[in-house]
């Protein structure tokens, strides 16, 4: 029996250490990660991304999480990783497509006043820049997704299953 995966689209925004070599993670370290909370009770943070709706196509679901930023995707639309992710207590398991958003500069990305998404619930969204190291530390997909962004060939690889050797 299989099961059921949901598809969600995350867009991996990046800011460099420094704007005017954006490119450089060699002298200038790992680029900044955005993260957000989707709730004022949330206690975790995470890149941004929404669970594609039946027909949407996953451009225009990446350009739904950019417009909820008050950004425009990248001309270039690349997916950088792809993340099975298995289900969790009432979350089911998904394919998550971790997809270039491109990088920003503080100036780029201020925080909203309101929420910019589209929905009937209420919302609450923060955003931070977190370093790299922290933002990847628990998640591999994203550590891949990044390194691709950048042009950099990951350092590792975590295998969540555990299979060793």
């Amino acid at each position: 029996m299989s099961v059921a995966h949901r598809l969600r689209v995350v867009l991996v925004l990046w800011k460099p250490r420094v704007e005017s070599y954006p490119g450089d993670v060699t002298t200038a370290g790992w680029p900044h990660v955005l993260q957000v909370q989707l709730s004022a009770d949330a206690t975790g943070w995470e890149p941004p991304g929404v669970v594609v709706r039946p027909g949407e196509r996953v451009t225009a679901a990446a350009a739904r999480v950019a417009a909820a930023l008050g950004l425009a995707l990248p001309n270039l639309h690349r997916v950088l990783a792809v993340d099975e992710r298995p289900a969790l207590p009432g979350v089911p398991a998904e394919i998550a497509l971790l997809m270039d958003g491109g990088w920003s500069t503080d100036a780029d990305l201020v925080e909203a006043p309101a929420c910019l998404c589209v929905h009937d619930r209420d919302c609450w969204h923060r955003r931070r820049w977190a370093t790299a190291e922290e933002a990847c530390a628990t998640d591999a997909a994203l550590a891949v997704g990044l390194s691709a962004a950048v042009g950099i060939a990951p350092a590792f690889v975590v295998d969540r299953v555990g299979g060793g050797g």
